[in-house]
């Protein structure tokens, strides 16, 4: 072979399904070659793996930055996370990819916002970075979603409930008519699924009764709201033909539904997150406002599902739903829970917590590397450019020591937030280094890459 930019020797790598013992050879920020003995030529560079894993990168398709934030309380977002240090945060977990969503203000509901939020974050990111689009009920669903697609955003994310006060509950004659067109142009609909009506009857209650506790939060988002919810999303998505993913799913039983509709033959797919599996209801009574998100994590019985539906195949994707507000947001949460926003930090913690779940035998790492990585390309049309290390591949990659043991902590973020809902977490497994395109952009904890070295990616600049 002659001559290429990048050697990783010694190392397990994880293709095709399996871990290979060799070396991997990277020319032009792309895999070129990965072999058990021969090396190149000659190289600019080489790692020591030192018989670490070697893996795809990981690629996190929910992500929320907040990066714009032209809406009221501006002095308060500003603190918040924005573009750079999310992708800071990323690259520290192994991340190399990340799809932000729509929520940030202005919506991402129009090509033009869109085309505005490039110019804004294309200068910041650490990592690679695509982005979805969103709808609300009202629009041109015509103009806009195709508008979107073809700029290169296949996901067009909603809510089936209120979320934020720019973004109100799309009821189901819009998300009918929103769906067809999805489906007609080939995107994937993305819906966050809980029954507003029944939230806002619970909310009503709760306020009455004057409760202000964490427990209220587990209340007034109910399993039977998200159950409902993901019911009827499915039925919708079966009478469009449109693809789907019903994202941040907490309860089994939603995952049970997606799955019977995928054995029917429709494109319908679920996604879950790391605290739906590493967190119970007991872990948001004891963590409060630092663990309050939209759905919650559900009790250990159903926790316990959740993961065999995960290691069974039935789950399609993991997202973070890395969400942060700021320390001094989550804490007013202690007076008020009404008071502080739904969301936790956690985009660094998904690989190492996951890496200690595939040593304690709960998952394969094959079936990690799948719902974490490949699908997540295919589903977004960047397979096999994202999502494996195969030859062509862009050389997304996390080196993970598998014995290395650590303590999760808020002190070691590079998240603005300077906190993770998992702090004080013991788990034996470490990144060590992440690469993007063959470029290291963290190294031992360290960041080394620069702003602006992110791509963005889509499914029409994949060849």
């Amino acid at each position: 072979m002659p001559g290429v930019d990048l050697v990783i020797k010694n190392a397990r790598i994880f293709t095709e399904a399996q871990l290979v013992e060799g070396s991997l050879f990277i020319d032009q920020g792309r895999v070129v070659g990965i072999t058990k003995s021969q090396l190149p030529s000659s190289y600019d560079r080489l790692i020591d793996a030192k018989q670490n894993l070697v893996l795809p990168g990981l690629i996190d398709e929910h992500v929320h930055f907040g990066d714009p934030y032209e809406g009221p309380g501006g002095e308060i977002a500003a603190r918040r996370e924005d573009f750079a240090s999310g992708t800071m945060a990323a690259a520290a977990g192994g991340v190399t990819t990340v799809i932000e969503m729509p929520d940030t203000i202005p919506l991402v509901t129009t090509v033009e916002v869109a085309k505005a939020k490039m110019q804004v974050i294309k200068p910041k990111a650490y990592v690679d970075f695509g982005l979805h689009g969103g709808f609300i009920g009202g629009e041109d669903f015509e103009r806009n979603i195709k508008g979107l697609y073809d700029f290169g955003l296949t996901g067009l994310k909603t809510f089936t409930c209120f979320s934020i006060p720019e973004w109100p509950p799309c009821y189901d004659g819009d998300l009918y008519e929103a769906m067809k067109v999805i489906s007609k142009v080939g995107a994937v609909t993305l819906l966050h699924a809980e029954n507003d009506f029944i939230l806002s009857k619970n909310k009503a209650k709760l306020e009455k009764e004057g409760r202000k506790d964490i427990r209220a939060h587990l209340e007034w988002r109910t399993p039977i709201a998200e159950i409902e919810a993901i019911h009827r999303m499915i039925f919708f998505l079966k009478e469009t033909r449109a693809k789907g993913l019903i994202v941040h799913t907490s309860v089994p039983e939603g995952v049970e539904d997606v799955k019977k509709a995928k054995d029917e033959g429709y494109q319908i797919y679920v996604e879950t997150c790391p605290h739906f599996l590493f967190m119970t209801e007991e872990d948001v009574i004891k963590k409060g406002p630092w663990a309050k998100c939209a759905p919650p994590p559900r009790d250990k019985e159903r926790v316990a599902r959740l993961w065999k539906m995960v290691e069974k195949g039935y789950v399609d994707t993991l997202g973070s739903d890395h969400a942060p507000y700021t320390k001094e947001e989550k804490m007013a949460g202690y007076e008020n829970i009404w008071n502080t926003g739904n969301g936790v930090a956690d985009i660094e913690a998904t690989l190492p917590l996951m890496i200690d779940a595939v040593n304690k035998g709960r998952i394969s790492l094959r079936m990690f590397i799948q719902i974490a990585c490949e699908n997540p390309a295919r589903l977004f049309g960047l397979y096999p450019r994202k999502g494996a290390l195969q030859v062509g591949s862009d050389a997304d990659i996390a080196i993970v020591d598998p014995k290395a043991s650590f303590i999760i902590s808020n002190e070691n973020t590079k998240s603005k937030c300077g906190w993770t809902v998992y702090d004080g977490t013991r788990v034996q497994g470490k990144v060590v280094m992440t690469l993007v395109r063959g470029s290291t952009v963290m190294e031992n904890g360290d960041i080394t890459g620069k702003q602006g070295f992110g791509r963005f990616v889509s499914r029409i600049d994949q060849a």
